[in-house]
């Protein structure tokens, strides 16, 4: 765009130039010609008289002819002189523009990079750093305007706490650092937590919750938009439904606790997680209690996930421990409970490589385990055997 710009500035500039000069050299040869003129007219209406109708000498005549010729001359060359000194502002122009382009697009570049170093500074150190600035600064990060914008939940970390600031409320974490930290420790327990089912059957160097969250998170890159599935809603899902394992470990249907009674410790525990990063915390509780609840396509997908990976993951333990068909009751708990098409697709694929290598090996299935209800566990702890 520039270019183009210069180009027409520069043809414009030398049309200009031509038409000055053209200008004065025209002007310098018309007062030429009409001296020469003149003195031409005078000698032949003179007949060898001494003097012009005019009343001038022949010697002045000739002097005036050579002026003529002197400003013709000097015409010539003040028109050379203004070409050369309009070129000479061209390139001084040409390279003004120039420099301040560079200028510019390097100022540009720096701004926008200031401005994604500090939102990813905001959003790794959350409020701490907005808190020190002073109240000019904070402004003008918000806009400096007087129209206050509620952030959304896709706002940044630095949008938000502008924002926040602004309207004099504490920026994008009500919580202290401390508190972040503990988070962070709780999330890590679930790298460690190995999932009771496995422990209970003596797996060796089996999964954790968080490997078990992690695999059902990738397998949300598999939608695609056409089954009328939120992808990103699904992958959160599955990252925030097991987070209440990280305070009351991975409840079996094995450990003697009813249903209700699970339900009340996880919901408690995510309390109690998401109060030390609120406010971002109340996303995370409303992701969790839609996965409880599953009423939504999302959380029925996830659901299906969930089920999925625990089915491949006793496959895959079959195959390691060369002990295959010994993990049937997985299979045998998640018998008809899968709903989504697709889903249904990868389990029956794993159920018939299963088959052909129990076949090669000829492998029999144990005896079938009975998988006790969370209600009958609730009871036995009670001191019920449930007989009336």
């Amino acid at each position: 765009m520039f270019s183009l710009q210069l180009q027409q500035l520069l043809r414009a500039t030398a049309i200009g130039v031509t038409s000055g000069a053209t200008k004065t050299l025209c002007t310098a040869t018309a007062s030429a010609t009409k001296h020469s003129s003149q003195a031409k007219f005078g000698d032949s209406s003179s007949h060898g008289s001494p003097s012009h109708t005019d009343g001038r000498s022949h010697g002045e005549s000739e002097s005036d002819l050579e002026s003529a010729h002197g400003q013709n001359f000097t015409a010539h060359h003040l028109a050379r002189r203004l070409l050369q000194q309009r070129s000479q502002d061209i390139q001084r122009h040409i390279h003004t523009q120039s420099a301040k382009g560079q200028t510019s697009a390097k100022s540009s570049q720096q701004q926008q990079q200031q401005q994604t170093a500090t939102k990813f500074a905001m959003s790794s150190l959350a409020a701490e750093p907005l808190q020190s600035q002073k109240p000019d600064e904070i402004t003008a990060s918000a806009g400096g305007g007087d129209v206050e914008e509620t952030p959304g939940l896709g706002a940044s970390c630095h949008e938000v706490a502008s924002a926040s600031a602004s309207a004099g409320k504490k920026p994008c974490f009500s919580s202290g650092l401390g508190e972040i930290l503990q988070f962070m420790e709780l999330i890590g327990n679930l790298k460690h937590t190995k999932r009771t089912g496995w422990v209970l059957r003596d797996v060796n160097d089996c999964e954790s919750i968080s490997g078990h969250m992690y695999r059902m998170s990738m397998l949300t890159f598999l939608l695609d938009g056409s089954e009328g599935l939120n992808q990103i809603r699904c992958m959160e899902l599955a990252l925030v439904h097991d987070l209440a394992e990280s305070l009351v470990g991975d409840i079996t249907p094995f450990c003697g606790i009813s249903k209700d009674d699970k339900r009340a410790m996880e919901f408690k525990a995510m309390e109690d997680i998401c109060k030390l990063i609120e406010p971002r915390g109340k996303r995370i509780m409303e992701l969790f209690e839609e996965y409880e609840h599953g009423q939504t396509s999302e959380s029925k997908f996830v659901k299906d996930l969930d089920r999925l990976d625990m089915v491949m993951q006793a496959f895959e333990y079959e195959k390691r421990d060369n002990c295959l068909l010994k993990h049937q009751e997985f299979f045998d708990s998640t018998e008809g409970k899968f709903n989504h098409p697709f889903v249904k697709k990868l389990v029956n694929e794993i159920y018939e490589q299963r088959d052909v290598l129990a076949k090669e090996k000829g492998a029999t299935p144990p005896p079938a385990i009975e998988v006790p209800s969370m209600e009958r566990s609730s009871k036995l702890a009670n001191g019920h055997d449930g007989s009336s």
